[in-house]
């Protein structure tokens, strides 16, 4: 008995010894990079230099924050506005930069590259609470796995002048494309549009991706259903809901005149300009570019309200930005700390001030998100909470977001069908995938 009482406290001590050494040696390992002046390369949208725009200034407090508690390491910046350099280093699997900002419909193509780290088990082990986001860790995962952390969220928003509402006696924002529809014979006069659908290239990756980003998207996956297979290869929308899309474009561009030819040329870019002048009285748009948007229309103008749906109180897709590591960096332990501080409360509190939808539910308890300065976040916050959903997006978004922008320009240039437009966006999109 007494020998075998010595065995086990034997193993008992070895087993204690080595996750004591284990203990040490992470520790050695952070201090180690720590000590040996580590600069991780950060791949952003966010110039650092752009004073004009608050989300960058809130991003240059986050870094410094970061670097004063991690006095060995820096942080370098990778000004990368179409994210072109973060994808292309992925494709050569080269070793920089250490951490990519990546748009949740951009993570299928960043994850089949196999040049980015799968984060679960270091989530699980350094226990990060997956239910403290707004929309659970689970839902930004492709394929199973989970490539980045979330770091906010966006969801379309309906912006609309509200003096020219008021001189069309519109009392509530239209809330479905049926009344969306109604704004056609109120609105739409001489160069003057009710309601502005962007099919062009400007002002996102890709051709269309304002159409997909504040329109398609969400009628294509429904309240339920698939936008792309899990492993994002092959189309998970029916055809009956691309038929209903394409109907739905057609009659806002034919039927009831809510939108004009004009706006096939619009991307992001010519939309906010439209908005912004007034020759647009509303469109579906992006809440990231709403306050900047606001402070260049005289009088207080602008007002927004939940993007119109098929049906009222509809679900819309969401997206956002994660954070993502190359799997082929050498200094993966100092990104992950990185990657661990920008998506922290602490951090997302810097950010919220910049105006962005933090992801971290936790850091909605700080007091700004009671000031005025807060409402807007807070509503679309809410919105996205009530009615945003998550989805999987394709390997070549990009190429598919063309592919349906040219099908639906066609469709109204040409008097098309929507039939025509579901058999061109299918067949379209198979062949560019076997080519992927």
């Amino acid at each position: 008995m007494s020998r075998k009482k010595d065995v086990n406290l034997s193993r008992r001590s070895v087993v204690a010894g080595l996750a004591a050494a284990g203990s040490a040696t992470g520790l050695a390992l952070r201090r180690s990079f720590a000590q040996s002046g580590a600069e991780v390369s950060y791949n952003s949208f966010l110039d650092p230099a752009n004073a004009n725009d608050p989300r960058s200034a809130a991003q240059t407090r986050m870094i410094e924050a970061f670097e004063k508690a991690n006095p060995g390491i820096r942080i370098k910046v990778v000004v990368d506005p179409s994210g072109a350099n973060g994808i292309r280093a992925a494709r050569t699997k080269t070793d920089s930069p250490d951490v990519i900002r990546v748009a949740n419909f951009q993570q299928p193509e960043f994850a089949a590259t196999g040049s980015i780290l799968p984060l679960d088990d270091l989530v699980v082990r350094d226990k990060m609470d997956v239910n403290d986001w707004l929309i659970p860790l689970e839902q930004t995962k492709v394929n199973g796995k989970l490539w980045g952390l979330q770091q906010d969220y966006r969801i379309p928003i309906l912006v609309y002048h509200k003096s020219l509402f008021d001189q069309a006696q519109v009392t509530t924002p239209p809330r479905t494309y049926d009344e969306v529809g109604a704004l056609g014979a109120k609105l739409t006069k001489g160069n003057n549009i009710a309601y502005a659908i962007p099919i062009g290239v400007a002002g996102g990756i890709g051709g269309a991706q304002a159409l997909v980003e504040f329109i398609l998207s969400s009628i294509l996956a429904g309240n339920t259903g698939a936008f792309f297979a899990p492993d994002g290869r092959n189309i998970g929308f029916s055809d009956e809901r691309l038929l209903l899309a394409a109907t739905t474009i057609r009659d806002l561009f034919g039927k009831y005149k809510a939108s004009t030819p004009v706006t096939l040329q619009f991307g992001i870019n010519e939309l906010q300009d439209a908005l912004r002048t007034g020759i647009v009285a509303s469109a579906s748009f992006g809440l990231y570019r709403y306050k900047g948007l606001e402070r260049q229309v005289p009088n207080h103008d602008l007002a927004w309200a939940a993007a119109p749906s098929v049906e009222p109180a509809d679900k819309h897709t969401v997206y956002g930005f994660q954070l993502s590591i190359n799997a082929n960096s050498p200094r993966k332990d100092a990104s992950w700390e990185f990657v661990k501080y920008m998506t922290s409360p602490a951090a997302q509190i810097l950010a919220a001030r910049g105006g962005e939808v933090v992801a971290r539910a936790s850091a909605y308890n700080d007091p700004y998100f009671a000031s005025p300065e807060a409402a807007d976040q807070k509503g679309w916050k809410e919105l996205v909470q009530q009615r945003g959903r998550m989805v999987t997006y394709s390997v070549i978004q990009s190429t598919f977001n063309q592919i349906a922008g040219e099908a639906l320009q066609r469709m109204i240039l040409r008097s098309g069908t929507p039939e025509t437009v579901v058999t061109e966006i299918k067949t379209r999109y198979a062949e560019a995938l076997a080519k992927a």
